[in-house]
């Protein structure tokens, strides 16, 4: 039988544009992927399984939150969500199982670029300084690198931490927390 319109969801993705956490969740149309072992140009088949072609693909944090919305829909398997994506089936598992800290990340306004989720070698005494840093924002006061690093070096001082708050420190501290 003929495939039905696609959902709104699966359009937005295929053009390359950034559905927002509001939006409803849609899953794929059931002609909108290409079976396995089917021909993508003259003269190349596709392999029916995706890891043997290439190395596995990491997903961006707003790429795993479009797979989750994708996933939220009745009509949408697990297995067609995957190949929507160009991940395997346990991938797409994995980011289903760990849902709740996606969000949570996505909530917090974490890199929505960043592929894996690294924390750097000041941890407490970073997070302490992004609990500072926002509270400032609220206050209202102006901020800028060097006082970060001041306020770092002097947190880092009051939870006796061995911390040096350096420009390339500060650098990667920004991407962190976006």
């Amino acid at each position: 039988g003929a495939a039905g319109p696609k959902p709104e969801l699966v359009l937005k993705l295929e053009r390359g544009e950034e559905p927002h956490p509001g939006d409803p969740p849609a899953a794929p149309a059931a002609g909108s992927l290409q079976a396995p072992g089917t021909v993508d140009s003259p003269g190349r088949r596709l392999s029916g399984c995706a890891a043997a072609a290439s190395k596995r693909k990491e997903l961006s944090l707003a790429e795993r939150v479009k797979l989750l919305q994708a996933l939220e829909s009745s009509s949408a398997s697990l297995s067609s969500v995957a190949k929507l994506f160009g991940i395997s089936k346990s991938q797409a598992g994995r980011i289903g199982r760990r849902r709740e800290q996606i969000l949570a990340d996505w909530r917090t306004n974490a890199n929505p670029l960043r592929k894996r989720k690294r924390e750097g070698k000041g941890g407490e005494v970073e997070d302490a300084l992004f609990a500072w840093f926002r509270q400032a924002l609220a206050r209202g006061e102006r901020l800028s690198g060097p006082i970060l690093k001041a306020k770092a070096q002097e947190l880092a001082l009051s939870s006796g931490r061995d911390f040096e708050a350096t420009d390339g420190w500060l650098c990667r501290w920004k991407t962190r927390h976006n």
